[in-house]
């Protein structure tokens, strides 16, 4: 009898264990710069709070328990240097979809609108999200391109205008500063909305609460 078989076994056992791996823990709030969980939460939850299923480190499950009747999902795949989610929701006039690749230090956004009756879909809006600061490329009518983590850098000058947010956190208020340009760069229109968000993260008030509650600028 070959003694090595259990062994070779238990060994190719090991790593189909390994190659399905998964963990599954509930966070008050996230990072979405690296899709992990902040402020581990123990049963029973009170809402709003957040499930992050991972498999592999190739697969990611975010789940947003916003209360008992709203729940909002993304499932990220990991593909070389970035993750990557496409979600659609219902648009003015259609449907659009969106691509969203995540990074250390940015997340891009690639939002198509899908005609109706051609089903042909067009790029109408890229997005750049660094900590603090939001921009967003408007593509006029839309491009029929298909969609690429590159597209900021490539479709830059291409763009028909510019919204940059610049986020600021200070004593439990977040301040958002929204300037439009237009496609020569130039300033259009600046204004500034304030919200008290109190020791909440950008991104726990930006996902996990609908409750936000706008107030005065000082």
């Amino acid at each position: 009898m070959n003694r090595l078989l259990p062994l070779f076994v238990l060994c190719v056992l090991c790593r189909l264990q390994g190659y399905s791996q998964q963990t599954e823990a509930v966070f008050g709030d996230m990072d979405m710069f690296t899709l992990e969980g902040i402020k581990p939460l123990k049963s029973p939850f009170v809402y709003p709070y957040v499930v992050i299923k991972s498999k592999n480190n190739r697969e990611k499950d975010i789940t947003c328990h916003i209360d008992n009747k709203t729940v909002k999902s993304y499932h990220y795949e990991k593909i070389g240097h970035y993750w990557r989610t496409i979600y659609s929701h219902v648009g003015d006039t259609s449907r659009e979809y969106v691509y969203e690749y995540v990074m250390p230090d940015k997340i891009v956004g690639l939002n198509y609108w899908v005609n109706a009756k051609s089903k042909a879909s067009y790029l109408k809006e890229v997005s750049v999200f660094r900590k603090w600061e939001e921009e967003n490329f408007l593509m006029g009518k839309g491009l029929t391109i298909k969609p690429d983590v590159s597209l900021p850098d490539r479709l830059r000058a291409q763009a028909l205008g510019s919204v940059v947010q610049k986020i600021q956190i200070k004593n439990g208020v977040l301040r958002l500063e929204r300037t439009i340009y237009n496609e020569k760069g130039k300033e259009n229109h600046r204004n500034v909305t304030c919200y008290r968000i109190g020791s909440r993260s950008y991104f726990a008030w930006q996902y996990l609460y609908t409750d936000k509650e706008e107030i005065k600028c000082e």
